[in-house]
């Protein structure tokens, strides 16, 4: 006869050679209870390191389906001096920055050299725990949750100045194709298509089910549009989209 308990170790061992969630920081703030719930929740090996080079790759890299690196808010002087060493640590994987001064997030959001190193997710510590797990969840998605305090950071692209013509042409320049919304190109493929669905009148509940993933998954990437295009209610959100579409032409199609 099986034992239960052994039972869903062996389970949870399966998971964590797939995929690992690795918190870098002190005991204080990821306690062994914080790593146990989460193993519970979401069926993946948890760590936590105090230091990035502590992270070191388990079994071959190749084989490693992915993992989540969660650096706190007290690592962030470290994060910013040697960002390569925790881009290397996290790999083809999630790099997230948990916090709890939104001075803190700004400062990193600010600094850090996306073009580089790639983008960075960010993780509230003083949410609720369901909205904690559920920016989680994000993140093992490699769905990166911007909040929306950032959102209002992000400047719009600086127009490119025009050549100026030494002399008349005869032949016409061919016009050239229209650039993509600069607001609506910040969107993740997810952020999208929930706002695709949005504009259709569609309800979380119908947007989860047919995207598969949960009603608070849904709810945080609206969070995040609402943010990023400056809106505050799923109509203007609607709206928007409405906007960006009527602004493509000659049958482009938004992506």
């Amino acid at each position: 006869m099986s034992n239960p308990l052994q039972d869903s170790a062996a389970q949870l061992n399966v998971c964590s050679e797939d995929f690992s969630i690795n918190f870098i920081g002190k005991e204080l703030f990821y306690s062994n209870q914080t790593l146990r719930s989460v193993q519970s929740e979401f069926g993946v090996s948890a760590h936590r390191y105090e230091d990035i080079a502590d992270l070191k790759p388990i079994g071959d890299p190749g084989l490693v389906a992915g993992k989540v690196v969660v650096v706190d808010q007290i690592m962030l002087d470290d994060l910013l001096a040697r960002p390569d060493a925790y881009k290397e640590a996290a790999g083809t994987g999630c790099l997230a920055f948990a916090y709890r001064k939104e001075d803190a997030a700004r400062s990193l959001f600010e600094t850090w050299d996306r073009a580089q190193f790639g983008d960075i997710g960010y993780l509230p510590m003083n949410v609720a725990p369901d909205v904690w797990r559920s920016i989680l969840r994000l993140l093992m998605h490699e769905e990166l949750y911007l909040p929306s305090f950032l959102a209002d950071c992000v400047s719009a692209p600086r127009p490119q100045s025009k050549p100026r013509l030494l002399s008349k042409s005869p032949v016409e320049p061919k016009p050239r194709p229209k650039e993509p919304h600069p607001i609506y190109s910040r969107l993740t493929r997810r952020e999208k298509q929930v706002l695709q669905l949005v504009s259709k009148g569609q309800s979380n509940k119908i947007i989860a089910a047919n995207l598969g993933i949960t009603e608070h998954t849904v709810k945080l990437h609206m969070h995040n549009v609402a943010g990023k295009i400056g809106v505050s209610n799923r109509t203007a959100a609607a709206q928007f989209y409405f906007e960006v579409t009527a602004d493509q032409t000659h049958g482009q199609t938004i992506e």
